[in-house]
């Protein structure tokens, strides 16, 4: 945080302050798709102060000195530097900037995979917290961790018909444990629920069975099972937790048009499935993902958004009761789609644009992490989550740190 004039220490005594500143199968079998980078079917993956009061912020265009909010613990606060195309959360509205953590054990985090050894964030605290630590200590504010992207671990129970029943024993253990963590390193999270890979169909990988998803995306009833039984006690549980607040935002689904077919119906490109998927229309996908919405609104009250694939499909989710869009670059993408123009350029000027995935190195030959993030701070995106931290080396880390570095303030929450 910025030192405040001595007049902004004055006129903030005055008021109510701002919330907290502050086994026997190989490890993580059947993550192929997430691995280094996801690329495609390649693979992925100043409220009521003196008017005169002012402070500076160092971001592109003009930003206004007050920004009046509510902070999480309620209460008028002032936002010492805020960003004016971020996004807002208590009383800050910053770079949404981190790393996508996105695993420690694929699927294993949230519940854990009893049958080959793994815990989830409860059983291995220490563990986790070193890992939040080291991202916080390079730079990282968000970080993007992924929950139930297939069905292989104990984070979900089903019945013989594959039929959701309820969460797994340790789910909400490891939710809590997530959270108490976040506060403990001054992080937030962003908690991906889904993704394309639990759209492969049901199988069974070295004793443990994993059901699929698409069935339950196409029938009623089995969806509706799938968001009381699994998404509404989840939500609801993390909106009661002391540290809710370190929830920053739910992800949907991660790259959903992987597992989608036939035309878009808002003029994009029409869907490639991955052969490997079981596809469904956009507007089967599209109605999962605006009903999970619903359920989360109603219990919870982190943000929304949706991990997009590509700006080839940058209208998939412009339907849907977002509150910001997510889009992932990678080199393939780059080539028609270039890192360097502004969100106006895809017809995205609605709502803010986070690229929630890109890679933490070099995009391409000749273009440097930093070339990218920094383009994209001064044309207008709201933020930027690298992948991956698993496996990530020193040096990458680093250049996650150096654009924390020059801007402190901006990219902290």
């Amino acid at each position: 945080m910025q030192r405040l004039p001595e007049i902004v220490v004055l006129g903030l005594a005055l008021f109510a302050g701002c919330g907290d500143d502050s086994a026997a199968a190989p490890d993580d079998a059947g993550a192929e798709f997430e691995a280094a980078g996801e690329t495609t079917g390649e693979t992925d993956a100043g409220a009521d102060l003196p008017a005169e009061v002012e402070t500076e912020a160092d971001v592109p265009g003009d930003t206004p000195a007050e920004t009046p909010a509510e902070a999480g613990d309620g209460g008028p606060c002032v936002d010492e530097c805020p960003v004016a195309t971020g996004i807002p959360w208590g009383c800050r509205r910053r770079f949404l900037y981190g790393v996508n953590y996105a695993w420690r054990h694929f699927v294993g985090d949230f519940g854990g995979i009893p049958a080959w050894g793994q815990t989830g964030v409860a059983g291995d605290r220490a563990n986790y917290r070193a890992d939040l630590q080291r991202m916080h200590d390079h730079g990282a504010s968000v970080i993007r961790w992924w929950m139930f992207p297939d069905f292989r671990g104990a984070g979900i129970l089903f019945d013989g018909d594959e039929n959701p029943t309820g969460l797994g024993p340790t789910t909400l253990d490891d939710l809590a444990a997530a959270l108490e963590l976040a506060a403990e390193t001054d992080l937030y999270l962003m908690l991906c629920l889904f993704s394309f890979d639990n759209f492969r169909p049901s199988r069974e990988e070295y004793g443990v069975a994993i059901p699929g998803i698409a069935p339950l995306v196409r029938d009623e009833a089995r969806r509706r099972r799938l968001l009381e039984q699994v998404v509404r006690p989840l939500a609801r549980a993390a909106q009661a937790d002391p540290h809710h607040d370190r929830l920053i935002a739910w992800d949907v689904i991660n790259e959903p048009e992987w597992a989608m077919t036939g035309p878009s119906p808002y003029g994009d490109e029409d869907y490639d499935p991955n052969g490997e998927l079981e596809a469904v229309t956009h507007a089967q996908m599209e109605t999962f993902v605006a009903e999970t919405i619903a359920v989360l609104r109603a219990e919870s009250e982190a943000l929304i958004t949706v991990g997009g694939t590509a700006w080839k499909w940058a209208h998939a989710w412009t339907r849907v009761d977002l509150d910001f869009y997510q889009i992932h670059m990678y080199d393939w993408i780059n080539r028609w789609w270039p890192y360097s123009n502004p969100p106006a350029t895809y017809g995205l000027t609605d709502k803010p644009v986070v690229m929630g995935e890109f890679p933490m190195g070099d995009l391409t030959a000749g273009v440097t992490y930093d070339m990218v993030v920094d383009s994209w701070w001064s044309n207008g995106y709201a933020g930027a989550l690298s992948w991956m931290y698993d496996g990530a080396d020193e040096g990458s880390l680093d250049l996650v740190a150096g654009f924390a570095a020059r801007h402190p303030c901006e990219t902290r929450y």
